[in-house]
Parts: structure tokens; sequence; C-alpha cells
């Protein structure tokens, strides 16, 4: 049986144009088997993620500030890229938080976008909240998108501090539009184009005041030539 054409050719045979039914089902098998073998890495993937981020968890009761400072210290120079402003590294600190992207993420070697969110508690107080998902090739517009719909509460979520108030965010830079170092409440990679260097988060536990200082240890000078060499329509 043949799913092409078949004709009568002048020595009395038969020849066939196209493909017979046995080839098809053997290709549609094919075909069929690699979606099955792909579906299986995914989900290897995924489990692998969610057990090394197990992991990470069960080391963060004990280590919080360590991991934290790690965080900060392995932020990357991610650079992303807007019709309107051109390549600029991606950091955005204002009062309800701080996301970026870091190469010390709790699963693994994988980059994460970070989320540290500032959220009321059930039962009054504060919490300072840390968020990560994997970041693969992310733009602005995709990271921006998971920020609005709150998608990034699909990643593992961790509480920094509990049962505080007063959160306040500070973050020293250079701002290139003043050209001046300086201390700022809000932060944005895309208006200062370097990231900051230092991050003061000052709150009040049990009507004491307290403070978690950080530092950025990057800042690639190199990769503000981006919108020179990599011209995007």
């Amino acid at each position: 049986m043949c799913s092409g054409i078949s004709h009568y050719n002048h020595r009395g045979r038969f020849s066939s144009k196209g493909y017979t039914l046995i080839e098809v089902l053997v290709a549609m098998a094919i075909f069929t088997s690699m979606l099955m073998l792909a579906g299986v890495a995914l989900n290897q993937s995924l489990k692998q993620y969610h057990g090394l981020a197990e992991k990470g968890i069960g080391f963060w009761d004990d280590a919080k500030k360590i991991w934290i400072d790690k965080s900060f210290n392995s932020t990357g120079d991610y650079y992303v890229h807007t019709k309107s402003d051109g390549w600029f590294p991606y950091f955005k600190g204002s009062q309800e938080g701080i996301s970026y992207v870091s190469l010390a993420p709790l699963a693994g070697d994988v980059p994460v976008v970070i989320w540290i969110r500032d959220e009321a508690e059930a039962a009054g107080g504060r919490s300072l909240v840390y968020y990560e998902l994997p970041v693969y090739t992310k733009t602005y517009e995709e990271i921006e998108r998971d920020l609005i719909f709150a998608n990034y509460k699909k990643g593992r979520a961790l509480k920094l501090l509990e049962g505080v108030e007063g959160i306040e965010f500070s973050f020293y830079g250079y701002d290139f539009k003043e050209s001046r170092f300086g201390w700022f409440n809000h932060f944005d990679g895309n208006e200062m184009k370097l990231l900051p260097s230092s991050i003061i988060i000052s709150y009040k536990h049990n009507g004491e005041k307290a403070r978690l200082v950080f530092g950025i240890n990057v800042n690639s000078f190199l990769k503000m030539i981006y919108n020179d060499i990599y011209l995007r329509q």
C-alpha cells in the first residue's frame, strides 16, 4: 500500500512516487520518541533545579546573611535592551524592593533574576522576602512582566527578615546625569547606566534600629559600548 501515486511503467512494473505507509509510520514513531525524550529531559532538569534549591533552602536558615551577601557580590552585568534606551545593565531598586541578576542562585550555577521585596505580614509588621527564577535569556520586557504580574512568586521564596518595621533601601552609585557619586532612594540601571556599588537595607526590630550592608563588585565599563557594537533596530 502506498501513500503516494503509483503508475505502470513501460517495462510492465509498478513504480511509486511519494512515501510508503511504513515509512510514514516510522517517521512518526521517531518524531514521537524525540518529543518524549525532550519532555523527560525537561522534567529531569526541573527536578534537579528544585532538588538543588531545597538543599540551598536547608542552608539558608543557618546563614541568611552570608547567602544574601554572596548573592549581591555575584551580581552580574546583565545588559538588557530597549528600542528607546539601547543597552543598559539590569538593576532596579526602589522603596518597594530590589531586583537584579545574580550568578549565585540557590540551585547550582544557573543565573537567576532576584527579587527582594518588602511585604506585609498577616499578623502585622513587615517581611523582607527573597525570590529567584532562572533568567535564561530574558529580555527587559519579560523581567518587567514577571514583576508586574508577580510571576516571581512562582520561584523559590525565602524570608530574610520577619516581624520588622520601617524597611528602607539606600543605593550608592554614580549618576551620569548629575555627574556625581551619591546615595539614592531609587536606582535604575536604565538611568544610571551602571550598577550601584553599595546597598543598605535599614529596618526596626523590636523598636531598635538595624541595617544590612552589601557591596557589588562588578561594573563593566567595557559593556557601555554595546550600543556601538551591537546595533539593534
